[in-house]
């Protein structure tokens, strides 16, 4: 008696384990909604990748390189179930950042030679469109992977500027994003941390005429970005 006693609760322990687990599921409901919304906020470090020209070849130019510095974006999202394990994301929003370009070159002014700085600003209204790929949701989280396009309009660009201090970018661009993160679920709301890098389809390049310019065939954004979502 005792025996059989022992195996029937042997046999309906994970039963009951698994019944009071699933109690615990927060919003077990939340991904069969068809269309929700959230924002994230992050940080971001946007730098350059340049196409030189071989500076050998170009007069008074003897080097360049960048500098990126972090920023930050903030952005809304609205999120469309398109599967059960794919949604469609568009998450429009802005992002400050600041950036160096550092020339060895001769300074046409002076006729000497010595590093010329470059300090670029951007402020970027993007509009990206995402596919997000989820995986199967074990308890209260799921990991997911991203990718999709980006069009950005930076409201700080002085293309059009007639000054031959500035390095001057392009104001409509266009990139091509890849990511990873976690959906987190807790009883009122869903977070996610998520690592994004994206990289430029459009060049920046704004062939002024000044002896900076010369050194590239053409430069894009490139960027890491961390965000945290709340859903």
């Amino acid at each position: 008696m005792k025996l059989r006693l022992l195996i029937i609760v042997t046999l309906l322990a994970p039963l009951s384990s698994a019944a009071q687990f699933a109690r615990l599921r927060n919003q077990p409901l939340y991904d069969k909604s068809g269309l929700h919304f959230g924002f994230h906020i992050g940080i971001n470090n946007y730098d350059f990748s340049m196409d030189l020209k071989d500076l050998s070849e170009v007069s008074n130019i003897f080097g360049v390189e960048s500098e990126a510095l972090p920023g930050y974006n903030i952005n809304i999202i609205s999120n469309l179930r398109l599967t059960e394990h794919l949604d469609l994301r568009f998450t429009p929003g802005f992002a400050a950042t600041v950036r160096k370009v550092h020339f060895d070159l001769i300074d046409p002014i002076l006729d000497q030679r010595r590093i010329v700085t470059r300090q670029i600003e951007s402020s970027y209204v993007q509009f990206p469109f995402h596919l997000k790929f989820k995986s199967v949701r074990v308890d209260n989280y799921r990991l997911y992977l991203m990718g999709g396009l980006r069009y950005c309009n930076d409201l700080a660009s002085r293309a059009k500027v007639v000054d031959d201090n500035l390095f001057k970018l392009q104001r409509h661009t266009g990139d091509y994003e890849f990511g990873f993160g976690a959906d987190l679920y807790f009883e009122y709301f869903k977070f996610s941390p998520q690592i994004r890098a994206s990289w430029g389809l459009t060049n920046l390049l704004v062939q002024d005429g000044t002896l900076p310019v010369e050194a590239f065939d053409a430069i894009r954004n490139r960027a890491i970005l961390v965000n945290f979502t709340f859903e």
